[in-house]
């Protein structure tokens, strides 16, 4: 049954949507359709250039262009009465000029929630010295409360001065049903591989540094001399895929380690219940929503201590040492490699759902007011 309050609500969620899709993508995604499924008006901006859910990518405009377009938008959407829900991974330079901007321009709304999502950005508030920390600090100033993915990100938030009150560690993951995503079914070619490989493993991932692609190749090459038949699916693309393919080559396992690049999250989800073990080897992380996706499908995981790492996880290692992320894998495969999944659910009380959500916009609301 439709909540009645949560049909009037007018929400604006503004971030990346996908394709790519990315952890905080794929997570406005599911927040968009469940908040919609909730009885609320919901819309979607896309920071990165897209007008939302269902339309084509606009064509290249300056980035200054570009910033005018989504700060207008977000002016209009806040006098018509819609509450801003900005997501940003709160990083780098440029993500903080967009907390700031979308902050000031929702300024006549009822309502602004930030979520910041990157497990690097207390490294970036805590080392750019005082100007740094001022920009952040100034930049939440708008905003009725700023959501932080895990306890570090909190920490480094509430080290700037900012009210305590305003903050809450909110997980990025809705857990929803699979029947809610765009069902997929692998390509012909995939199914194949997947037949001929086993253990299956699976890892989504940039190729960038923090996401540790290096370190699994690592890891990989000390398990393959005593694993003949295991194979990896990395699912994710991007910037250095091309240096990745050549690495691969060179190390010998090109047709252990399958690179598919960016894949919708429905044919992601098919393929991690397909797979044996999901591997998330980051130097960084803020929630990671593949770990609580690989979870909730009674997948085991091996992961990295990054901190904030939800309750479940089979093997936790220390980031960047390939050596015991391939011990971890093998003690986790070798007892039962076929066991029988048990899903993970989340049964804490700070557990994410839109309910919270929709709790946490129905506050800052009544405050506004």
């Amino acid at each position: 049954m439709r909540n009645e309050r949560s049909e009037r609500m007018k929400l604006l969620l503004v971030g990346p949507y996908p394709p790519p899709h990315g952890g905080i993508s794929v997570h406005v995604a599911t927040a968009y359709r469940l908040l919609r499924r909730s009885g609320a008006a919901c819309r979607v901006l896309d920071a990165d250039g897209w007008h939302g859910p269902g339309s084509a990518r606009s064509g290249r405009q300056g980035r200054v262009r570009r910033w005018s377009r989504l700060c207008g938008a977000i002016r209009r959407h806040a006098h018509a009465g819609w509450t801003l829900h900005l997501h940003t991974n709160g990083h780098n330079p440029r993500s903080w000029a967009t907390v700031l901007g979308c902050g000031l321009a929702a300024r006549g709304g009822p309502g602004r929630v930030v979520t910041l999502h990157s497990g690097m950005a207390p490294e970036f508030l805590e080392g750019g010295g005082a100007g740094r920390r001022l920009l952040a600090r100034l930049s939440l100033q708008p905003y009725d409360r700023v959501l932080c993915v895990n306890p570090r990100i909190r920490e480094a938030v509430a080290a700037l001065g900012i009210d305590p009150g305003k903050l809450e560690v909110a997980p990025a993951y809705l857990p929803s049903p699979r029947a809610a995503t765009d069902a997929a079914v692998p390509p012909p070619a995939v199914q194949a591989w997947l037949r001929a490989h086993r253990p299956v493993l699976v890892s989504t991932l940039w190729f960038r540094p923090e996401y540790g692609f290096d370190v699994l190749v690592e890891a990989l090459a000390r398990l393959a001399p005593r694993h003949p038949g295991l194979g990896c699916l990395v699912l994710g693309g991007g910037e250095g895929e091309a240096e990745a393919l050549r690495t691969l080559r060179e190390r010998g396992l090109a047709e252990r380690v399958l690179v598919l690049g960016d894949v919708s999250h429905g044919l992601c989800l098919e393929l991690m219940s397909r797979a044996d073990l999901y591997v998330r080897p980051t130097r960084t992380d803020g929630d990671a929503v593949s770990v609580r996706e690989a979870l909730s499908l009674g997948l085991p995981v091996v992961a990295t201590d990054t901190g904030g790492r939800p309750p479940g996880i089979a093997a936790l290692v220390p980031p960047g040492d390939a050596e015991a992320l391939a011990a971890a894998i093998e003690g986790v495969l070798a007892p039962r490699p076929e066991a029988a999944r048990v899903p993970t659910p989340e049964a804490r009380e700070d557990a994410p759902t839109v309910e919270r959500l929709l709790h946490t916009y129905r506050e800052v609301a009544c405050a506004a007011r």
